[in-house]
């Protein structure tokens, strides 16, 4: 495993043409850990997304498709990657 962990954004919810609301400027991941971007998407409009630090890789890459909605989550390595 690398030595030190990488920085990514952290915002509790990030919305279409406003930005970050709830900022909280940047998280480490630990060993194993990946910055993610998890995005909510609704009868075609995108509500909102979410930036932060994984717990685990578990919660990388997933896709939820349901007749009206989409939930996906994205996970990079690098630094500031989940913008």
């Amino acid at each position: 495993e690398g030595v030190g962990g990488v920085l990514c954004r952290l915002c509790n919810l990030s919305i279409p043409f406003h930005g970050c609301v709830l900022d909280f400027g940047t998280c480490k991941t630990e060993p194993g850990q990946y910055c993610i971007k998890q995005n909510f998407i609704k009868g075609g409009i995108h509500w909102y997304a979410i930036q932060g630090c994984t717990e685990s890789k578990a919660q990388c890459f997933k896709r939820i498709i349901s007749s009206y909605e989409i939930y996906t989550t994205h996970c990079c390595h690098r630094p500031l990657c989940n913008f």
